[in-house]
C-alpha cells in the first residue's frame, strides 16, 4: 500500500501531465462536440480517474506491466477523444498528434529540469512532486502561447470547410514530426529516462517542434487562403446571375421598343385596309399579325428565383446549340441555404453539361431534376457525351479542358462535404450523371 504522500504525488502528477493538453485538444472543437458541455465534462472527469487509476497500478507494479498499462492509457484516451469531437477524422487526428508532440516537449523538458535543479539522484524517481512542479512550469511555458495561438489562428482554420478532403491526408505531417524526435530518443543504446535527462535532447525536441509549428501554421494560412477563394468563387456566381438579369432586362426592354416601332406600320395598314373598307383583307391581316406575336406566357422552371435565372440561361444556351433541354425542378423560394450555394452547385454542374453535349454526334440531351426533400436539398444532373471521361488514379474525373482534375466537379465535391451530403458520379451507357443531395438541416 502506498503512504499518501505518494498517491498525492502521483495524482498531482498525472493531472498536470494529461488535463491541460486535453482541453487544449477539446478546444479548437468546442462547437462540434457530440454531447452536451455537461456530459462532456463529466466524460473528462471519468477519464481522469481511470488515468489516474493506471498511474497508481503503474507505480504499485514498477516495471512489470509499464508498456501494457501505457498502451491502455492510450487507447482510452483517444477512444474518448474521436467519441467525444463530432469532426472530420483527420482534423482530430491533426490535433491530436500535434498536442501529443508538444506534450512531450513539455515530459521532456520538465524531467531535464528536475535533474538540473534538484539532482540526477531525485530525478531517477518517479511521480515525485519536484516533477510535479517542473511540470507545472513548462506546461504553462508551453500550454499558454499554444492557446493563444489556437485561438487567434488555430481554431478558426480548422473550422473551415474549404480543403476537407486534404485532412484525411494532413495528418501525416504531425506523423512525421512525431517519428522525428522518437526515433533517436528511443531507439538508442541508454533508456529513455537517461536521455530526457540530457539538456541536449530538450533543445532537440524544441527545435523539432518549432520546425513543425511553421509547417502547421502554413497549412492553416493555405486553408484560409483556399477558403477566401471558395468565397469569391461564389460571390462571382451570384454576379453572373445579376448580369444575366441585366441582360435578360435588356433583351426586354429592346423587343420592346422594337414592338412600338413595327407598331406604327402596322397601325398605317390597318387603317388604310379601314378607310377603304376592305374588312376582308383587315381580318386576314389581323390574324397573321396575331401569329406572328412572340408567345409572352414566360417560363417558370420553380419558385427559387437564382435557379429560375440559371435554368432560364442555360434553356436559351441549349436551343442555340440544338440541345434537348428537359427541366422536372421543384424548389421553393427558399431552400435553408444560401443562393451562392445553389448557384455554384447548379451553374458548375450545368456548365460542364453544356461542354460534355458539345462532343455528342446526334441528338444530345440535358436532363435536370431538383426537389426538396425534409432537411434535404437533392439535385441531378445528366447528360450525354461523344468523348468518354476518363479517370485519375484517385477515381476522380480529369478535364477535358485542362490538365488535371476537373475544376467544377471539384467545387461541386467541396460543397457536399461541407453539408455533410452524398455525391454520386457516374458515366454509363453514353450518359454521364451526377447526383447531389446536401444536408439542410
Amino acid at each position: 500500500m502506498l503512504p499518501f504522500y505518494r498517491i498525492a504525488e502521483i495524482v498531482i502528477y498525472t493531472v498536470l501531465n494529461f488535463l491541460p493538453f486535453l482541453l487544449l485538444a477539446l478546444y479548437p472543437f468546442r462547437k462540434q462536440l457530440r454531447f452536451s458541455g455537461a456530459v462532456t465534462a463529466i466524460m473528462v472527469l471519468l477519464l481522469t480517474v481511470i488515468q489516474i487509476s493506471i498511474a497508481l497500478l503503474t507505480a504499485t507494479h514498477p516495471g512489470q506491466f509499464n508498456g501494457l498499462f501505457s498502451l491502455v492509457s492510450t487507447a482510452i484516451y483517444g477512444i474518448f477523444y474521436f467519441t467525444a469531437v463530432k469532426a472530420a477524422f483527420g482534423k482530430t487526428l491533426f490535433t491530436l498528434l500535434m498536442l501529443s508532440n508538444v506534450a512531450n516537449l513539455a515530459v521532456m523538458s520538465a524531467k531535464c529540469m528536475e535533474g538540473l535543479v534538484f539532482g540526477r539522484e531525485m530525478a531517477l524517481q518517479a511521480y515525485r512532486w519536484t516533477y510535479s512542479l517542473c511540470l507545472l512550469i513548462t506546461s504553462f511555458l508551453v500550454a499558454v502561447p499554444l492557446s493563444l495561438y489556437f485561438r487567434k489562428y488555430y481554431s478558426d482554420g480548422i473550422s473551415k470547410q474549404a480543403g476537407a478532403s486534404s485532412w484525411n491526408y494532413l495528418w501525416l505531417i504531425p506523423a512525421t514530426f512525431y517519428l522525428l524526435w522518437y526515433w533517436p530518443l528511443y531507439q538508442n543504446e541508454a533508456t529513455s529516462l537517461e536521455r530526457a535527462l540530457q539538456p541536449s535532447t530538450a533543445f532537440f525536441t524544441l527545435f523539432i517542434n518549432l520546425g513543425a509549428f511553421l509547417v502547421y501554421h502554413t497549412v492553416v494560412c493555405l486553408i484560409n487562403e483556399q477558403e477566401k477563394s471558395s468565397n469569391l468563387a461564389a460571390q462571382n456566381h451570384q454576379l453572373e446571375i445579376q448580369s444575366l438579369q441585366y441582360e435578360n432586362l435588356n433583351r426586354q426592354i429592346a423587343a420592346t421598343r422594337q414592338a412600338r416601332h413595327d407598331l406604327r406600320h402596322h397601325i398605317a395598314v390597318m387603317d388604310s385596309y379601314l378607310t377603304s373598307g376592305e374588312y376582308g383583307k383587315l381580318h386576314e391581316y389581323l390574324q397573321g399579325y396575331k401569329r406572328s406575336l412572340p408567345n409572352d406566357n414566360a417560363v417558370l422552371f420553380c419558385k427559387h428565383e437564382s435557379a429560375n435565372i440559371l435554368l432560364h440561361y442555360f434553356a436559351q444556351q441549349a436551343k442555340e446549340k440544338q440541345i434537348d433541354f428537359s427541366v422536372s425542378v421543384s424548389l421553393p423560394e427558399q431552400i435553408g441555404a444560401p443562393d451562392s450555394v445553389l448557384s455554384v452547385l447548379l451553374g458548375n454542374l450545368l456548365e460542364n453539361a453544356l461542354e460534355a453535349c458539345m462532343t455528342v454526334m446526334g441528338t444530345p440531351k440535358i436532363s435536370v431534376k431538383a426537389k426538396m426533400q425534409p432537411d434535404a436539398l437533392f439535385i441531378q444532373v445528366e447528360n450525354t457525351y461523344g468523348k468518354e471521361p476518363v479517370k485519375g488514379k484517385e477515381g476522380r474525373y480529369l478535364s477535358s479542358k485542362h490538365k488535371g482534375y476537373g475544376v467544377g466537379l471539384e467545387s461541386v465535391k467541396n460543397i457536399t462535404e461541407q453539408y455533410g451530403g452524398l455525391l454520386e458520379i457516374e458515366a454509363k451507357n453514353g450518359w454521364f450523371r451526377v447526383s447531389v443531395l446536401l444536408n439542410i438541416s
